[in-house]
């Protein structure tokens, strides 16, 4: 099984004002390393762009393991925890998942999250940012390089074969390849670590 160190490395360059398209691909989840205990709220102020404003402001929906969340020092458990993070949602269902919201007691869902740590020990976060949070805060982690599974990286561009025509150069292991091997090469990978980052021209 490939882990982050292991899973091969790819580098788009992409048209100046195309990057902030490729953002929507957050939404299926980016591997990050961190400890069991560590609160939420800590997790995400080491992220670029994730101030205590911004959490505070902007994200305005949590959910971890599927479950909503509203206390962000609630600490990471298990061995492959899942946060997916969420500006104002629109409607009733915004209202309810809304962290903090007077609705919240409307959540079908919601159940005590465990707070007892009793061994601390590494895991790995799959973080989906949606939406605008997506947009705001996907640039820099792209420009700085996440691991994501390669699935659905390959389903992404399936979809959106005209934002291929925004990739100027792709490489390899440092080694420049074409699409076509790009795709081939997503198809035979569990999973990827990417950069994307635009062009200078």
């Amino acid at each position: 099984m490939e882990d982050q160190h292991s899973a091969p490395h790819f580098q788009l360059t992409v048209a100046h004002d195309a990057l902030i398209l490729f953002t929507t691909v957050l939404q299926s989840g980016i591997e990050l390393k961190s400890s069991t205990g560590i609160p939420m709220g800590r997790f995400l102020s080491e992220l670029p762009g994730f101030t205590a404003d911004y959490i505070g402001d902007v994200v305005q929906t949590i959910f971890l393991n599927g479950t909503a969340i509203d206390d962000l020092t609630t600490p990471f458990e298990g061995y492959n925890p899942t946060l997916a993070l969420s500006a104002a949602m629109p409607g009733l269902a915004g209202a309810i998942f809304r962290k903090n919201s007077f609705h919240s007691a409307l959540r079908t869902d919601t159940k005590k999250i465990g707070t007892v740590v009793n061994q601390q020990r590494n895991l790995t976060v799959t973080l989906k940012l949606f939406n605008s949070i997506a947009q705001e805060r996907g640039i820099e982690l792209l420009k700085r390089g996440v691991c994501i599974k390669a699935k659905p990286v390959l389903l992404f561009f399936s979809k959106r074969e005209s934002l291929l025509q925004k990739i100027s150069t792709i490489e390899f292991e440092k080694k420049t390849i074409d699409t076509t091997t790009f795709l081939s090469l997503l198809s035979q990978s569990e999973k990827i670590n990417i950069r994307i980052v635009k062009s200078h021209g």
